[in-house]
């Protein structure tokens, strides 16, 4: 190759290594500027780059809220009664509750308390992104008129979700369990002593309201530096879709899962109902079958019930829910 081609495709180089910069700025610009309205798009590379923005620090995290929690020595953290409010981009939401639950403003007549449903899991169950009539669990019970007494709370385990069942005044008449599981609850069953006593000290060190100013300059070339891989990243993603699905064995859940269960729970008195809500880009493996002990659900989302950037279901990924298990508990 002579020095005059050479030249040229360097300059060849040169110029689409240019244009590509330039067009990532632009689009990440009309990415961030959408955000900040509140505006996200399910469209290529756009949806990434807001995703990343979104996921590092942009989004409010409820329990972070000061209106939203109290101090508690059992949990670390429980809801606030009374209402809060709590909103990102892609929603604005207000929610009420009392001492011992997530209201809502159905006034079910069912007065057999041994058809009451405890709700327990995370932020999905609590509703993170919902209105309080907007719940799968409210929902449920307005399809089968029984109680359905909603105790979700944002990043709650297993372990946590049942030390606050057995602190709520429904538990000893509620027969039924019904529990939603997230694959992040494997750390808090893995590791999390149950009888674990939090100091003041400890809210106060993970729950620090003080306002820090962000290094806004840092923040936007981190996030534009990010844009120029995740380009090539969703280009991956549509040529390898079935490669770049997250696999859960949840045979490794399941073992820490039913071992809290196991040493918590008496099953000859509650009966117990696993719900996992799979979300569009995982790939589930060695799901359990119900025994007679513990029942199993896999609920097969679609990505039309989520929210577009926030990997929480939206109104109707929790209609879907409790659709699903309508039809489930009917019949069982």
């Amino acid at each position: 190759m002579n020095l005059i081609k050479l030249r040229k495709l360097f300059f060849f180089i040169f110029i689409v290594i240019i244009n590509y910069l330039l067009i990532t700025a632009f689009v990440f610009s009309f990415s961030l500027i959408s955000l900040n309205k509140g505006k996200t798009y399910d469209l290529f590379w756009i949806k990434s780059i807001q995703n990343k923005i979104y996921q590092r620090g942009y989004r409010n995290i409820w329990q972070f809220q000061r209106e939203c929690v109290n101090y508690d020595k059992y949990l670390l953290y429980k809801p606030k009664s009374g209402r809060c409010s709590f909103s990102n981009p892609e929603f604005k939401t207000i929610l009420t509750f009392d001492e011992f639950t997530r209201k809502h403003n159905l006034k079910t007549k069912n007065l057999d308390y041994e058809d009451d449903f405890l709700v327990l899991g995370d932020s999905i169950a609590m509703g993170w992104g919902v209105n309080d009539n907007e719940t799968f669990a409210y929902f449920l019970e307005k399809n089968l008129e029984k109680n359905f007494y909603n105790l979700g709370v944002s990043s709650y385990g297993t372990v946590r979700s049942i030390k606050r069942m057995k602190l709520n005044k429904y538990y000893q008449n509620s027969k039924n369990i019904l529990i939603q599981y997230h694959t992040n609850d494997i750390h808090e069953n893995k590791e999390l002593n149950f009888n674990k006593i939090y100091s003041k000290k400890d809210f106060n060190k993970i729950f620090n309201y003080t306002n820090q100013k962000n290094d806004k300059i840092n923040f936007i070339l981190r996030n534009y530096k990010s844009s120029l891989r995740l380009f090539f990243s969703d280009i991956f993603d549509i040529i390898f879709k079935e490669n770049n699905l997250e696999i859960i064995d949840f045979k490794i859940h399941q073992n820490f899962l039913e071992k809290v269960l196991n040493e918590n729970i008496d099953f000859n008195k509650k009966r117990v109902i696993i719900i996992f809500p799979k979300m569009p880009w995982q790939k589930v493996i060695n799901f359990p079958v119900n025994d007679k002990k513990i029942e199993y659900i896999l609920i097969d989302l679609d990505k039309s019930n989520f929210f577009t950037i926030d990997d929480h279901p939206n109104k109707k990924g929790h209609y879907e829910i409790a659709k699903i298990l309508s039809l489930y508990l009917s019949k069982n």
